[in-house]
Parts: structure tokens; C-alpha cells; sequence
């Protein structure tokens, strides 16, 4: 009858959250971009956590830093993180021109001296392609082209 209740016992303790293994924060490195029109970043990862700050705009890339349960550390592109819950990221890539002047080039090849497509300005968000070299290949407003990878944020080599 003891070894009943005690196996009895043992057994619904092991079947509670009371001895589950806490998680861990994960570092990890990637790109992803922003769900919605509308993404609240936290200060920990939780609901009960403050808001940090708002972004107002969906397809912005973000880096992910660190993983946990389903919420995620994001870095932007001004370098502020801040956690979000995974369901408000994809795994679509996409990249953002970074610039300071007043616009970048965007060309028909990787190469400046190819024909100009657009004149992408700062802000601008373009579906990501691939990367070669010091170039990226993106789409904007379904044109397709290559901007020089140094006026871009949301490739892992920036």
C-alpha cells in the first residue's frame, strides 16, 4: 500500500509544472520582419512587461537576438530592442535603405556603372532577393534591381 501511494505521488509531481526545467534565454542572429500594422515592444519577455515603444508599419526588418518561450528580443534598425511575441514576426526578408543622403541608386545589375531602375530614399522597404558581394538584389513596387549592400538594413553581413 506504501509503494502504491508513493509511486502514486511521485508520479503526479513529475506530471506538474512543480519540477519543470525553467527556460533559458537563446542568443541567436537572424533577420525577420514585423507582422503587423501595429507592434508593441516590450521591455522582458512577457505581457506584463511595459511597452517601450510602438512601430507604426508592417515589413520593417529586425534582427533577432535572443529567443524565448514564443517571444523574441528584437534589435531595429537604430539599434533599440526590445521583446515582441513571435506571432507578431515572419520569416519574410526584407530590407530598408539606411542612407543619409538624399537617395540611393537602385540598378538593373551589381554594378554602378548598369542602368539606374529607381532612386530609392531613406525608409524605403523592399522584398529581399539574395546578397552577392557589396550588393543586394530587392523588389520594390514589383521592379526588381540591386542597391549597394552599405545603404541597406536586414542582411546579415551589415
Amino acid at each position: 500500500m506504501k509503494k502504491t501511494f508513493l509511486f502514486f505521488l511521485t508520479t503526479f509531481f513529475l506530471s506538474t509544472n512543480s519540477f519543470a526545467i525553467p527556460k533559458q534565454i537563446q542568443e541567436v542572429n537572424y533577420f525577420s520582419s514585423l507582422r503587423a500594422n501595429e507592434t508593441n515592444v516590450r521591455s522582458g519577455p512577457g505581457q506584463n512587461y511595459p511597452i517601450k515603444f510602438t512601430f507604426k508599419l508592417r515589413a520593417i526588418p529586425v534582427r533577432v537576438i535572443n529567443e524565448y518561450d514564443n517571444w523574441n528580443e528584437i534589435e531595429d534598425f537604430e539599434g533599440q530592442s526590445g521583446w515582441v511575441t513571435q506571432s507578431l514576426l515572419t520569416k519574410k526578408r526584407m530590407l530598408l535603405v539606411r542612407i543619409t543622403k538624399s537617395f540611393t541608386n537602385m540598378h538593373s545589375k551589381p554594378s554602378e556603372k548598369s542602368r539606374v531602375i529607381y532612386r530609392l530614399e531613406n525608409n524605403v522597404i523592399g522584398d529581399y532577393l539574395k546578397c552577392v558581394d557589396n550588393w543586394c538584389a530587392l523588389k520594390v513596387e514589383n521592379k526588381k534591381g540591386w542597391v549597394a549592400k552599405a545603404d541597406l538594413f536586414g542582411d546579415d553581413s551589415n
